[in-house]
């Protein structure tokens, strides 16, 4: 027959087991290596530059058009955040959970309808950029070019270094701060020109007119054709200052009513390290790149520019280099897979000795060479999440293998042949084997559906569990029964082992019997363990923690001076801040620190002024302490800084989920929705455990808000149009033109000199010149107001919000009771604010999708356990007995966490789901062997006995494989871990309590759900 033929071929399984092998090792060590994995968010970001905009022009300008564009024009969008800042605005489109071509198509149309929309309603020259959102925490590094000074030299040379790093492999971008083009500056004086009867805008139209380029055309000379074209660019600039400018009483040259120089753009973002000048270089990864091989390179590049330094006048440095913590991460949960695999391997030595042991671990580097190839073959990675997959399958591979290699061995017993025992032993036990394996991947293959931030963390982790549990499927129904019919045989174990065994079986039947006998102590004992479990989730002797930190090995002081400091007076400031909090290092903690200017992040958003800046702290990753260790130690620090409007600290690593609290509020302003505010931080001020509550509503620069007076215009004789450009000229000015001198872009910009006014109100004294050269103040046509703009304007879902956010102390609360008793308290009281609505948002948004996907995949993975088990036993009641063993699987996980002190965490809560399918497969096991034994006329007690008694070996075994694969994991106090050990402290636990309900309980809940039962003859099956 087709099995012995198969079976006895040891040649095919030997060589197809080397090629996978092979394979499998070689795409081990191919597999870009990176801290998590890249994914499709299904986000894009759209930036839209408006230089010199105010933050309500911005609104008005450009965000509103975009935002009537989404909402009419494209469809599947789940969530639209918008930011409106003085000069420049974002758009963060959340599309639904759609397949990716259908995304692809949703990103085609907004590229499109934001082209027509640049044509039409968007500003002049205003040119959205659109990027995609590839990672929740994508790889970016920052490289610092410092030196002495800011000149042109150093600028190209920040410039180059930029231009080699986009040319790396494996880079997709490179952003910068602090680095501009450069700007050739005619500055005019304006009173000069006023007594020259010289209109600015005149003098603007000149010098635009002398550096444009201009292709006529093509004329006809006695039947030749010739290209005519002027071109301005070529000497414009180094005689720029003879430029001849008309005059009421001649002409003047230009360098007698402007000074002109070569500079920059007026920079906003400034950056120093080593108290020198420095610019922010970025590069940021590309998706599927290998992050070491990035990082690798890049300190190359650093280490080759350096050794140059003296010849280019600067030097480089990686302040932000994740290498060192993405190797100790890979090497810690990899030093787990080995450990734990070494405990799997101890494990099966000493209940099936040398030979059998090392049949059923071969199962394990086949099925991971298979997953590597997989991951290989579909453009994935080697990070974490992969490998917590490995770790938690790990023990699980064996445990087909443990099945079938104990049934062959007890056919041996009965005087088979290798051969015929091997056949005679899948038969059996196949059905069963196979159903364990589908129930587990069932408990996992829904978790694949999970979405958002925690889906795509984990998202990986059920893909590698379940390729592994099918390619070990493979190995165990086939490759394993090959190498046992040509290898195992009789009386080849040690004859301890064998003892043992005996022992263990006729101890455990003992025990059984007793159980038997008095089921209603036993059922009693069950139901105190799951009041136990009930009363520790109701009393809180658990608590929970949603979302457990990372370890972090930096963090960032943000610093918000008053509104109009000057850029200088920020530094200094931040100067002071580095050196008091640089004196609570200990020698060698402290890698480097960098001090930014000009901009900030808060709530995910940017924040642009010379009032802002921060301090970025990089710590070594072998420092004893790490970033939440200083933290608390930074903070008194920073309450003792005087002359700021706020200061405070937290983590480098971006929040995926933002705070713990964050109250999105929104409404049509004024009296009633201020009084609503208040109203809430007063709330927040009475909840012990909330500290730090911070109001994004922040108040911005101060504005000139100036309105055309049409009559007054008409009557002084002028054009709109140039009393608005003189404004224009008085301010930031024009750019009137742009040529290259070496390779690199350079502006030219005409504006005013500013002088050293004190007062806003000497703006409009300037005038405007008529046509006949007689001039008219701007007082006279332009109708001013002074006022204090917002700093940012924040849109959620088309609508403006002001975001009140605050963190927790986790020590007392947690996340979802702390947003339950305000949402309580704040229903109390709405009412009296009718006009205001309150969104939760942040850290509580993910935790209730995370709970409600975990619920629904969790029902899912039950249902699917249900139809294979129902399916295998033809029956309805049997199902429902398996599933008896998730609770008490669930109850194990909660007297485990009680034990352990760990808290409940998302995590945890993923690995309780997974263990459903775990848990389930001894049941499956003794189930199967009993009611075989009750369909062949067997007594249901007889039965029972017998079936526990059977599959108690392989049920030990299996459930010591997955244990003792787990628990190097489970007992880590690596960093690291801090994600991962939940998962396996809920497996581990969950795993090792229904065990022992297998063994006792399980055959006791079958005798009574089966004791009316009646025998049937063996004709009958």
């Amino acid at each position: 027959m087709w099995l012995t033929r198969l079976y006895d071929n040891p040649v095919l399984a030997n060589l197809a087991y080397s090629l996978v092998l092979i394979l499998g090792v070689l795409a081990y060590m191919q597999l870009p290596k990176e801290k998590a994995p890249d994914a499709n968010l299904n986000i894009i970001e759209i930036s839209i530059p408006l230089p010199g905009a105010s933050t309500e022009d911005v609104e008005r300008l450009a965000i509103d058009p975009i935002e009537r564009m989404l909402r009419s024009k494209i469809k599947d969008i789940e969530h639209v955040f918008s930011n409106a800042q003085s000069g420049a605005g974002q758009v963060t489109v959340v599309f639904q959970d759609i397949k990716r071509p259908l995304y692809e198509r949703r990103l085609l149309d907004v590229r499109r309808e934001l082209q027509a929309l640049a044509q039409t309603e968007l500003p002049k020259d205003t040119v959205p950029d659109v990027i995609e959102v590839n990672s929740t925490n994508p790889d970016w590094f920052k490289v610092l070019v410092y030196g002495p000074g800011e000149d042109d030299n150093f600028r190209r040379q920040a410039r180059q270094v930029q231009r080699d790093l986009q040319r790396l492999p494996g880079v997709l971008r490179v952003d910068t701060k602090g680095l501009e083009d450069p700007e050739l500056h005619v500055v005019f004086h304006p009173e000069r020109l006023a007594g020259l009867g010289i209109d600015p805008t005149a003098l603007a139209d000149t010098v635009r007119a002398y550096f444009r380029d201009l292709a006529a055309g093509m004329v006809e000379v006695d039947g030749r054709e010739w290209l005519v074209r002027v071109t301005g660019t070529d000497n414009a600039a180094a005689q720029l200052a003879a430029l001849p400018i008309i005059a009421a009483q001649g002409t003047v040259k230009l360098g007698d009513l402007a000074d002109i120089s070569r500079t920059s753009k007026k920079v906003k973002l400034g950056a120093r390290f080593r108290d020198q000048t420095a610019v922010v270089v970025m590069p940021m990864k590309q998706p599927g790149a290998n992050t070491l091989d990035v990082i690798d390179s890049i300190n190359a590049y650093i280490g080759q520019r350096n050794r140059l330094s003296a010849a280019t006048g600067v030097k480089l440095f990686l302040l932000i280099d994740t290498s060192d913590a993405i190797r100790d991460a890979l090497a810690v949960m990899e030093g787990h897979t080995w450990s734990g695999m070494a405990l799997v391997g101890a494990v099966t030595w000493l209940m099936l000795g040398t030979r059998l042991a090392l049949l059923t671990t071969l199962a394990v580097p086949f099925a991971l060479s298979g997953v590597f190839i997989a991951l290989q073959l579909s453009g994935q990675s080697l990070n974490l999440s992969v490998l917590l997959g490995v770790v938690i399958v790990l023990g699980m591979l064996v445990d087909d293998a443990v099945v079938v290699i104990e049934a062959i061995g007890q056919y041996l017993r009965r005087g088979l042949a290798p051969l015929v025992a091997t056949v005679a032993a899948l038969r059996e036990v196949w059905l069963p084997v196979a159903t364990s394996s589908l129930t587990t991947i069932a408990s996992f293959m829904p978790l694949m559906l999970v979405g958002g931030i925690f889906g795509t963390v984990m998202g990986v982790v059920p893909q590698v569990v379940c390729g592994a549990l099918l390619i070990s499927l493979v190995q165990a129904l086939w490759i394993l029964p090959t190498h046992a019919a040509a290898t195992v045989k009789l009386g080849a174990e040690a004859w301890w082992r064998e003892r043992l065994r005996r022992r263990l079986q006729k101890h455990y039947t003992l025990l059984l019997l007793r159980v038997l006998r008095r089921p209603g102590r036993a059922l009693l004992a069950v139901a105190a363990i799951f009041l136990l479990a009930g009363a520790a989730l109701g009393l809180g002797w658990v608590r929970f923690d949603f979302f457990p930190e990372e370890p972090n090995y930096g963090f960032v002081v943000t610093l918000e001076m008053p509104n109009g400091t000057p850029s200088a007076r920020t530094l200094d400031k931040l100067t002071e801040i580095e050196r008091r909090v640089g004196s609570l290092f200990n020698p060698g903690e402290l890698r480097a620190s960098a001090i930014e200017s000009g901009a900030v992040v808060i709530d995910g958003k940017y924040l642009y002024g010379h009032q802002y800046g921060d301090i970025w702290f990089n710590l070594n990753t072998d420092a004893k302490r790490d970033a939440a260790a200083l933290i608390p130690l930074v903070k008194p620090v920073l309450q003792s800084i005087t002359g700021t409007v706020g200061v405070w600290v937290e983590g480098d690593a971006p929040s995926h989920t933002g705070k713990p609290i964050k109250l999105m509020l929104s409404g049509v302003g004024g009296q009633e929705l201020e009084a609503a505010i208040a109203e809430l931080k007063r709330l927040l001020g009475s909840l012990p455990s909330v500290h730090d509550s911070k109001l994004t509503n922040v108040a911005g620069l101060p504005e000139l808000q100036l309105h055309l007076d049409s009559a007054a215009i008409q009557r002084a004789g002028l054009n709109p149009d140039a009393v608005l450009r003189t404004v224009q000229l008085l301010a930031d000015g024009e750019s009137v033109a742009r040529f290259t001198d070496q390779s690199e872009p350079v502006g030219v910009r005409v504006r005013a000199h500013n002088g050293n006014a004190t007062d806003i109100a000497v703006f409009l004294r300037h005038t405007v010149t008529r046509a006949d050269g007689s001039v008219v103040p701007l007082s006279q046509v332009l109708v001013a107001e002074q006022r204090i703009g917002p700093a940012s304007i924040v849109h959620r879902d088309f609508q403006r919000i002001v975001t009140l956010q605050a963190d927790i102390d986790k020590s007392q609360t947690d996340t979802l009771t702390i947003n339950q008793q305000i949402k309580a308290r704040w229903a109390a009281v709405s009412g009296r604010y009718p006009g205001v609505q309150v969104n939760f948002g942040g850290e509580i948004e993910a935790v209730n999708k995370g709970l409600s996907q975990l619920g629904q995949q969790f029902v899912l993975g039950i249902g699917l356990i249900f139809l294979i088990v129902g399916a295998q036993f033809k029956s309805y009641g049997l199902p429902c007995l398996v599933l008896l063993k998730v609770p008490m699987a669930f109850a194990g996980v909660v007297l485990g966490l009680l034990l352990s002190r760990e808290p409940i965490s998302l995590y945890t809560l993923y690995g309780a789901v997974a263990l459903a399918g775990i848990a389930v497969n001894s049941a499956i096991l003794l189930f199967s062997a009993a009611h075989d034994r009750l369909l062949g006329g067997m007594g249901v007690v007889h039965a029972a006995v017998y079936a526990a008694r059977r599959r108690m070996l392989p049920i030990l075994i299996t459930s010591l494989t997955t244990l003792v694969g787990l628990l190097p994991l489970a007992l880590a106090a690596d960093r690291s871990a801090t994600l991962w050990r939940p998962v396996a402290t809920a497996i581990v636990w969950g795993v090792g309590f229904s065990t022992l309900l297998t063994l006792f309980i399980v055959p006791l809940l079958y005798r009574l759900a089966m004791g009316g039962a009646r025998p049937k003859p063996q004709a009958a099956r």
